[in-house]
């Protein structure tokens, strides 16, 4: 505890701007000075960033000065290993590099396949040639008995090591333990190697004990499945489940563990990892280590607590302390999310978090053991004048680089007389591409000061230069704000959905969950003339996983309901569609704001009333927030914009005006129990009409929560009505009630069409033809070309087919592979389904909940029942609870495409898979259905990612990513054919089915004279 009583965790004293303190300025003169002979010292080598090779060296000169052949090259590079043979290679080098401005020696290999025989040989065999040099550089061998014999030769060499099996995140249990596997195999193989090699005191000792001369890295999340905030628990217990045996054989061969933190997502969990197993008993005492990364803001803050968890061990731990190598990931998904930026946003402030973070391993040197991961001269330069300054040995901490990186730098760092360790993965190719292609942007980088010193030969004085930031603030969480300013509302942005990887966030969720499920039961009114009403009759919704509990009863009301709530919109139309559209959009922004401000009672609501998983309900909560601020928006604009829409001659002024079509009925599903009612409600309300809602009866406590936030808002009575009731009696009536000018519809393709040719008839007295928007289904397709990368496209089919029990329009149900990829990207699909956590969605780790009904779970067991006589069942999951409506998550292989389980919506969780020789063949497939709602292709070609797009039927194409899950104002939503009539839902165009467009002409010439224009 005596670490927290001095502060550890206090912010570092920075002085005022303009004073400089004599000993800082002395550390600042030590550290320059040392940069500077480190840098001497490795200028007698040669300096490329790639070893060994011209052609190397050329093309990454040219990436650096060529952003756009850069990207190519690194996508090429990507892509490689998935090519089987010299016409695939071919074909992608031209896909990939005909358009750009490329070296001419790259323009020689392309132009090779062309005019040589056997061209295109020469040109794979170049290419497979140069891209295995470059990996090599940074891989020290692709088996345990390669690397023993490269590591030996750094052991020579004066340099230690820590080895890195190369994997990234597993999908299934069995890819898992193959990486546990190889770490055990990598640990033996060199323990039993590495004692035949010369004592090196050096390397094997510091001031404060001994050293282990065998060093691995784990990654966390190629230990476990699950590994992700929400199933944290889960993820948690599969690493250490594998992690034990690995910490037992380090400590019975004498070998140290390392934990690498990787990604944001995980870091809270990897952190977490490491101090549940060391702090075990029979790991009290096993030296050990973990990274923390200088560029996340939050890092300071962790390496404080792990320096106090640190100095309370009988062995201190070991900090390996970096930069960081996610920068470009990281700050792009946190933007795309709307949540706080994880990482430093520039340079500087990385730098100068580095150098506080130095300062604070070093005062605490002895109880935690200081590591420092850089290939920056002043980084390095800082760490060790500082620990000077503290009268820290040179011994005392060592220095790490990356294996085949800045190696001049490797020598000064040796030679200088200081313990150096090389971070040097193990691993094939084709596990190890990722890796390679981090290295290489972090190579090319515009901040890399590898690049800048190797490359480029940046002048010393302005790359050992102080950072210049001084304020380095934790990411805020941020207050939410006043609603939006109809008069100058804010440019349109997606609410963020919860960032479950903070604490708050899961917190915040799971006391929701508490809070709902104490005070099940509620009674849902009617709302009809901006009266409460309560009905003789009601209808039950039920929890789909425990049938028994009543969630809400909801007022059923009847056809005479339906007439008087008509009679009082009809009255309140006038009035609303000359109400501004300032004034309407207000309505919607207040109700976004209360929506907001529930939003995970609302979304803990849907778990037990819809099933919905805590992810899938928070993002309907957010949906549906959107649409309010979107749509109020879009109004806005389509008002102010509508005078320019028309030309006016000399003479004469003509104005086009929107108004409000008129009473709209609103016939709502369930599988998105708030968004998707919000959007058409909201969507009507703003154009100028009156709107009944008719919810799901399996829903009617989430829509009520609309009402409830419509109101709020400032709603009048009789412009919003909520109507609760059986569908053969309220949404019958309302189609064919004379006075309703408009009917939005999503759900089934059978009630759709039959709206549809109802609302045809025109009885006697109805003066409008009803316009019918309807959303209907999908039979979506997700293809996988044969270069498409497996460890992309099997999560997404996964979470497209699985998601939400595949009770989404967007889901996944049929998955088309093309060519030689189709059973081992089956197999692992099979597998992931496999791994998929079934349950009550109230839990946060569940990913598949039960379907909705009773109806439905008897009509899609049906077709799993029936799925033997069409296909084959290749894996079906063999864990679903007794209780409730649950189908096993089942996949089915199918051979021919027109079998009704391949061209019928099933809704439910069942993914039929079936085989395609060429992309041909697989659009084809996808384009059999009579729906057109979503599809999608995982693919490295260019030229068939351009005719995927082309050529696919379905409104929504979605390339390398999930094909569900569209954001309001990123990917309208919405399709043609059999599965909807309507624009697009979160659109440009979805405002203009809900008004009429008005022309007003006034001549403005009399008497030979007319109003002067400005």
């Amino acid at each position: 505890m005596r670490l927290r009583r001095a502060g550890v965790r206090s912010r570092f004293f920075e002085p005022a701007p303009g004073y400089l303190d004599p000993v800082v300025a002395e550390i600042e003169r030590d550290t320059v000075t040392l940069a500077r002979r480190i840098a001497d010292l490795g200028t007698g080598r040669r300096a490329g960033l790639l070893r060994g090779a011209w052609w190397s060296d050329r093309v990454m000169d040219w990436a650096m000065e060529r952003p756009g052949f850069k990207t190519q090259l690194f996508r090429f590079v990507d892509v490689f290993p998935a090519l089987t043979d010299a016409p695939d290679v071919a074909r992608h080098l031209s896909e990939y590099f005909d358009r750009v401005d490329a070296p001419k020696a790259l323009d020689l290999g392309i132009d090779l396949a062309d005019r040589v025989p056997l061209g295109a040989r020469v040109e794979a065999r170049i290419a497979r040639r140069n891209i295995m040099r470059m990996a090599r550089q940074f891989i020290v061998g692709a088996s345990a008995r390669e690397a023993v014999a490269g590591l030996h030769q750094l052991w020579r060499e004066g340099s230690a090591f820590t080895v890195d099996v190369l994997g990234e995140k597993t999908v299934v249990g069995t890819e898992a333990d193959r990486y546990a596997a190889r770490v055990h195999e990598l640990v033996i193989a060199l323990d039993d190697a590495s004692r035949h090699w010369a004592p090196d005191d050096h390397l094997e000792r510091d001031d404060l004990g001994p050293l282990h001369r065998v060093n691995v890295s784990v990654k966390p999340t190629a230990l476990a499945t699950h590994y992700e905030p929400l199933s944290r628990e889960a993820g948690l217990a599969s690493a250490k489940e594998r992690l034990r045996p690995i910490l037992r054989l380090a400590r019975d061969r004498g070998a140290f563990v390392n934990v690498d933190l990787e990604h944001y997502d995980a870091k809270d969990m990897t952190l977490q990892l490491f101090r549940d197993l060391l702090s075990e008993d029979e790991f009290a005492d096993v030296p050990a280590g973990i990274v923390v990364q200088a560029y996340l803001r939050d890092s300071r803050d962790d390496l404080a607590d792990l320096i106090a968890w640190s100095a309370r061990r009988v062995e201190p731990i070991t900090v390996r302390l970096v930069k960081g190598a996610y920068w470009d990931a990281e700050t792009v998904q946190a933007r795309a999310e709307g949540w706080p930026v994880p990482v430093f946003e520039d340079k500087a402030a990385t730098d100068a978090n580095y150098e506080r973070c130095v300062r604070l391993l070093h005062d605490h040197h002895g109880e935690v053991r200081a590591a420092f991961g850089s290939h920056n001269l002043r980084s390095l330069a800082y760490a060790i004048t500082y620990a000077r300054r503290k009268g820290i040995p040179d011994t005392g901490y060592e220095i790490q680089m990356l294996y085949g990186m800045a190696e001049p730098m490797h020598e000064a760092i040796r030679r200088l007389g200081f313990r150096l360790r090389v971070y040097a993965p193990v691993g094939e190719l084709v596990p190890g591409m990722a890796y390679l292609v981090r290295r290489l942007l972090e190579n090319t980088s515009n901040e890399s000061f590898v690049r800048h010193r190797f490359a480029e030969g940046r002048d010393l004085d302005e790359l050992l230069a102080p950072p210049a930031p001084r304020d380095l603030p934790l990411p805020g969480w941020g207050e939410p704000g006043a609603p939006s300013d109809p008069a100058d509302p804010a440019p349109y942005q997606p609410e963020p959905v919860s960032e479950w990887r903070r604490r708050p966030a899961r917190d915040a969720m799971a006391a929701a969950v508490r809070s709902v499920a104490s005070g099940l039961g509620e009674q849902v009114p009617a709302l009809i003339g901006g009266e409460r009403v309560t009905a003789p009759n009601t209808l039950a919704s039920v929890d789909p996983a425990v049938p028994a509990t009543v969630v809400a009863s909801a007022a059923a009301c009847t056809a005479s309901d339906v007439d008087a709530a008509v009679a009082i919109a009809a009255r309140a139309a006038h009035d609303w569609r000359r109400t501004s559209t300032g004034v309407r959009a207000a309505v919607l922004f207040r109700a976004a704001d209360w929506m907001r401000g529930r939003r995970h009672e609302i979304a803990a609501l849907e778990c037990f009333e819809a099933g919905k998983p805590w992810d899938q309900a928070d993002a309907d909560v957010s949906e549906a927030i959107d649409f309010c601020e979107y749509y109020g928006r879009e109004m806005l604009r389509l008002d102010a914009a509508a005078a320019d829409l028309v030309q006016s001659p000399p003479g004469e002024t003509n104005r086009l005006v929107y108004q409000g079509k008129g009473v709209t009925a609103v016939i709502a599903p369930w599988n998105f129990p708030l968004a998707i009612p919000t959007g058409m409600t909201v969507a009507a309300l703003v154009a100028g009409n009156p709107v009944i809602l008719k919810p799901a009866e399996q829903s009617p406590g989430v829509a009520w929560r609309l009402i409830e936030a419509l109101v709020a808002g400032g709603a009048p009575p009789g412009v919003v009505q909520f109507l609760p009731g059986l569908g053969e009696v309220v949404g019958a009536r309302l189609v064919e009630h004379p006075d309703v000018a408009v009917l939005a519809f999503t759900g089934s393709r059978a009630v759709g069409l039959a709206i549809n040719q109802q609302a045809a008839v025109t009885p006697p007295g109805q003066r409008h033809v009803k316009r019918v928007i309807a959303e209907m289904g999908g039979k979506n397709a997700l293809i996988v070309d044969d270069d498409a990368d497996p460890d992309q496209a099997v999560p997404a089919a996964v979470v497209s087919a699985f998601g939400y029990a595949g009770q989404k329009c967007s889901a996944a149900s049929r998955l088309i592979v093309v060519g030689s990829i189709y059973d081992q990207l089956v197999e692992r699909v099979v597998g992931a389904t496999g791994e998929l956590l079934v349950g009550h969605p109230s839990r946060p780790e569940v990913q598949v909940g039960p379907v909705i009904d009773e109806e439905a779970h008897k009509r899609v067991l049906r077709w799993v029942e029936e799925a033997p006589q069409q296909g084959r069942i290749l894996g079906q999951h063999d864990d679903v609870p007794d209780e409730g409506y649950f189908v096993a998550p089942t996949v089915v292989e199918v051979d021919d495409p027109d079998a009704p389980i391949a061209r019928e919506e099933i809704f439910g969780p069942v993914l039929t898979v079936l085989r395609a020789p060429d992309l041909d063949a697989a659009i084809e497939i996808a384009n059999r259905s009579d729906y057109a709602l979503t599809a999608g292709i995982y693919s490295r070609s260019p030229a068939n990612i351009a005719r995927a797009a082309a050529e696919l039927r379905a409104g929504n194409v979605y390339i390398n990513r999930h094909i569900t899950g569209a954001i309001v104002g990123r990917q309208p939503f919405g399709g043609f054919g059999m599965s909807g009539v309507g624009s697009k839902a979160g659109g440009p165009d979805y405002l203009h089915q809900f008004l009429d467009p008005r022309v007003i002409t006034e001549n403005t010439l009399r008497q030979g004279f007319t109003p002067e224009t400005t």
